[in-house]
């Protein structure tokens, strides 16, 4: 019984949530966003402030009826400092680097502080994950680093980040839930397995030595830079020297040639798309062409770091829909 009620207002407060502070880049917070309730001691003070008020009552002592008036302003003015340290801080989301499910992800957030306020004693957390504490002085941004575990493939959506301030008593709680947009990709858990190559009409020769360069005796020239080409073979001494941004030339093999296919995997869709990525990096790795093909979709042979990174891209959003926190 007690589960149901907990998905059910659970439930109820994400779409409340939802609907009040929708998924965004960057955040400024304001009365909307931000929520305040006194914290243990605060009611354990309160419960002080209304002791002594009965006392004065009852005892008609002009004393106690200053202390419990005096306290209670303390109360109010460790409100209103405990609301305006969080109003007006801006919350960005930035650029993560992409990684693979089950990895930790270093989330880095910039906070921005109001013009004429600092922020001091904020904590930052995204839930079961380790938070971190940061204060930000008037003016100025700080940039924190969350650490988040995502353990499901696609564009990485890791909730909404708790921001939570007691400064400076300690009577109130102040915090925020928001859920800032990343377009970080998060690729399928690698598994490492021995390739498997469809029998038949070119889908299993592995032809020619890797497209590895070795040696300078097979230069050829020099050419125009092209996105996609590797960062091994840029000739940084004509860079340094101000001609230009340009790629060295070799004479070499065609290198291994290969179709990583979806009909050569098994298991359930993880499982298949875990087995390409595992491919993928491998053939990478020892600088061969290689094409991926999955039902409805194919990349065609190629060697660059461009062409890893579609294919894993295709590997990762395949059979998703595109999530509303990915970015358009």
């Amino acid at each position: 019984m007690s589960v149901l009620v907990d998905r059910l207002f659970g439930d109820r407060w994400q779409r409340w949530l939802n609907r009040r502070l929708p998924a965004t880049r960057s955040l400024v917070l304001s009365h909307r966003a931000i929520f305040i309730v006194p914290t243990r001691i605060g009611l354990l003070y309160l419960a002080l402030v209304a002791l002594l008020l009965v006392t004065a009552i009852n005892y008609q002592n002009s004393l106690i009826y200053g202390m419990a008036f005096w306290l209670f302003s303390v109360g109010l003015s460790a409100m209103l400092l405990t609301f305006r340290n969080l109003t007006g801080l801006t919350v960005s989301s930035q650029e993560a680097i992409h990684g693979y499910a089950g990895q930790v992800f270093d989330l880095p957030l910039r906070l921005v502080a109001a013009p004429r306020r600092e922020h001091l004693n904020l904590w930052l957390q995204y839930p079961d994950n380790p938070g971190q504490r940061v204060s930000i002085e008037r003016g100025s941004a700080e940039s924190v680093r969350l650490s988040y575990r995502c353990y499901q493939r696609g564009y990485l959506s890791p909730g909404r980040v708790l921001l939570e301030s007691r400064f400076p008593l300690g009577l109130f709680r102040a915090w925020s839930w928001i859920k800032l947009d990343f377009s970080t990709l998060v690729y399928p858990q690698p598994q490492p397995s021995p390739f498997v190559f469809r029998s038949g009409e070119g889908a299993g020769e592995l032809l020619g030595a890797t497209l590895e360069v070795r040696g300078e005796q097979d230069f050829r020239g020099l050419r125009q830079y092209q996105p996609g080409d590797s960062m091994r073979q840029i000739a940084w001494k004509q860079l340094a020297r101000g001609k230009g941004l340009v790629t060295k030339d070799f004479d070499s093999d065609e290198g291994a040639s290969c179709w990583l296919d979806w009909a050569n995997t098994s298991g359930d869709l993880e499982s298949r798309l875990s087995q390409l990525c595992g491919w993928v990096l491998e053939a990478h790795q020892l600088g061969w062409q290689y094409g991926v093909r999955l039902p409805g979709q194919e990349s065609a042979p190629e060697h660059s770091d461009a062409h890893l990174g579609a294919c894993l891209k295709m590997l990762t959003l395949y059979q998703l829909d595109q999530p509303s926190e990915s970015p358009s």
